[in-house]
């Protein structure tokens, strides 16, 4: 190989070593510009939750961006606990929870202990189209409508669900 030869191909070497470091610098960029933006969404969001909290205003709000967005399906909704209580029909206690916010609401709920319940849950698709009772081994899909799940008597105790992917979550207060 002659001198010029070696030096058209360290010069095409080169060159391709310089557009691969500026690309992977693009990708590294693009990546860190992307999670500050979405971190400062998050930050934002939370902080007019809690300024919505500090003045009385209900989670409901949740649905409007007052709340951080579910992380695995992007939908608004709150963390913030939402009390509800079943009421007694008969020899069942009710109670519905919407999830057209991107979260349960009510998430909180109070139960009387030994008395069947039937839950509810408006239709949901994502995440929350699927509902969990992960210590009662009772599961149901929730994206074909509004579902009612029934639960048996329970003792006295906390029982938690969540969505499919265990992002969003729920507690049964049974008294």
């Amino acid at each position: 190989m002659t001198d010029t030869n070696m030096n058209d191909t360290t010069k095409t070497s080169n060159s391709m070593t310089v557009r691969y470091v500026i690309i992977a610098g693009i990708i590294v960029a693009a990546f860190f510009g992307s999670y500050s933006l979405a971190v400062a969404r998050a930050n934002r969001a939370s902080s007019a939750g809690t300024v919505a909290a500090a003045q009385g205003v209900t989670p409901i709000a949740a649905s409007t961006g007052a709340s951080p967005a579910c992380a695995c399906c992007g939908t608004g909704g709150s963390s913030e606990p939402v009390q509800g209580a079943a009421t007694l029909e008969g020899a069942v206690q009710k109670i519905t929870i919407d999830t057209t916010s991107g979260s349960y609401n009510p998430n909180t709920i109070t139960l009387k202990a030994g008395v069947p319940t039937e839950i509810t849950f408006t239709q949901s698709t994502g995440c929350l189209g699927q509902v969990e009772f992960p210590d009662l081994g009772i599961s149901a899909d929730l994206s074909a409508g509004a579902t009612v799940v029934k639960l048996p008597a329970l003792d006295a105790g906390t029982y938690g669900f969540n969505c499919g992917m265990q992002m969003v979550f729920g507690t049964l207060t049974v008294e």
